[in-house]
């Protein structure tokens, strides 16, 4: 079911998220590789196709935004007790990826992606949500907050910092 959404923005394009299709997995890939650049991260190929095989993954759920090419993509896995070790959680789906292309950041792509994600979670009986993010990325935390997820108070350490979690209580 695709999720529209016009931004508050003056300048804000309309924003259409779907499930990813198999034919945009190409699209979805050169968002992430881009929006890693951008950060400074780039990955090499052994990256590439372990991030190709998660969206492809059977029990995963890929998303993309559409403006009117492929803009975004996040992916929402199965959520796992003890912080993502132990065994699958049935009442929880785990954020694992958001993703914007660097040239429309900020510009009303992110939180519709999410905010479908969430529908989706709740349309799908989970009862919760996650995210971690780094402490230092103020606008992961900031779309999180607008879509109306809460810091948990967990942090775990990531190899240059902390990572937050995030989380939404779905009401059934």
């Amino acid at each position: 079911m695709p999720h529209k959404w016009t931004g508050p923005g003056p300048y804000d394009q309309p924003v259409n998220v779907q499930s990813m299709r198999a034919e945009e997995l190409p699209a979805a890939l050169a968002v992430w590789r881009e929006a890693n650049v951008a950060r400074g991260a780039p990955h090499g190929p052994r990256r590439v196709e372990r991030i190709r095989a998660k969206l492809s993954d059977p029990d995963a759920l890929p998303f993309v935004a559409l403006r009117p090419g492929i803009v975004g993509m996040a992916l929402a896995e199965p959520g796992r007790f003890e912080d993502g070790a132990g065994e699958i959680d049935p009442a929880l789906l785990h954020i694992s990826m958001v993703f914007v292309r660097p040239a429309v950041q900020r510009t009303g792509v992110g939180l519709p992606l999410l905010l479908h994600v969430l529908e989706v979670a709740r349309s799908l009986g989970y009862d919760r949500v996650d995210v971690w993010t780094a402490r230092e990325n103020d606008a992961a935390r900031g779309l999180y907050e607008r879509a109306g997820m809460t810091f948990t108070g967990k942090t775990a350490p990531l190899r240059s910092g902390e990572q937050l979690q995030y989380e939404a209580r779905l009401a059934q």
